[in-house]
């Protein structure tokens, strides 16, 4: 039996638990959907319950936070080729990773899972805020903004880690999993971008969205390709936004059917595709 472990990180409010909500549906409960079959399940299986029941109502799928993190396996198989895979997903919390960047303090047991061999599994937001600042955000001497409104340039403020943008925590995570004391390697790693259904307008792929509002991210995966064999993936785990005009449309369609996954250039709703390729033995 093949064995595959891979892991999920993503900042808070990235979208991994509602993920793991429909992957766990879809595998469970949607066998048209995807070739992968649920055999059974190790771990807590009331946490995953609790994610499903919310995602299946078009709730809000409940954070993940320090107090509570979650260790699951999924012992699924796939019908095509009839390998038995193991996929391992602890769901950290984003705040988890916070204090790695922070405090640059990892625990041991995180230091574990993440120093495995396997896949990784980035998850980032289009539905936020740009965080990112760039020269326009700036005020330079001569601006003819209005002197009383401004704050005195050489007024220092505390350095705040939470205020850093979110590319840059990104980049700065990735390198620390290529340095001592974690084993510097070659591995496979899809950013997936969650709340995919409002960029559908744009008419953009996955890749050119990071490259649109994450450059800086986008430049490091070009020019770091001997460390990290990276993919792009858009997600909707549900399907659009769950608000009162949408969620009764929402709720009348199949949930496995109104999962949005953009894969390899192609729009599509197999949630699992991205799972299937960190493990594949080639593209």
């Amino acid at each position: 039996m093949s064995s595959q472990r891979h892991i999920i990180l993503g900042y808070p409010e990235s979208g991994k638990t509602t993920f793991l909500a429909a992957l766990w549906h879809v595998i469970e409960a949607s066998p048209e959907t995807t070739s992968l079959t649920l055999e059974r399940i190790t771990g807590d299986a009331e946490y995953l319950n609790k994610i499903v029941e919310a995602w299946l109502r078009c709730e809000e799928v409940p954070r993940t936070y320090l107090s509570d993190e979650q260790r699951v396996s999924l012992h699924v198989r796939d019908t095509k080729t009839g390998d038995k895979i193991v996929l391992s997903l602890p769901d950290f919390s984003g705040e988890t990773f916070q204090e790695i960047f922070a405090d640059r303090h990892c625990e041991e047991g995180l230091f574990g899972d993440l120093d495995e061999d396997g896949g990784i599994l980035f998850f980032v937001n289009a539905d936020r805020a740009n965080d990112t600042m760039s020269i326009l955000d700036h005020a330079f001497d001569g601006d003819d903004d209005d002197p009383a409104s401004s704050e005195p340039d050489d007024i220092p403020r505390e350095f705040d880690a939470r205020r850093v943008p979110e590319q840059t925590r990104i980049v700065d995570l990735l390198q620390l999993l290529q340095t001592a004391p974690f084993t510097r390697r070659n591995r496979r790693i899809v950013l997936v971008v969650s709340a995919w259904d409002v960029t559908l307008d744009d008419g953009i792929s996955p890749q050119e969205w990071v490259a649109r509002e994450m450059p800086l991210l986008d430049q490091y995966f070009r020019n770091n390709v001997e460390v990290y064999e990276t993919r792009f993936c858009g997600v909707s785990a549900q399907g659009g936004v769950l608000t009162a005009d949408t969620r009764e449309s929402l709720l009348a369609k199949d949930p496995a059917k109104r999962v949005i996954c953009h894969w390899n250039g192609q729009p599509g709703r197999d949630i699992t595709l991205p799972l299937r390729w960190l493990g594949a033995d080639d593209d």
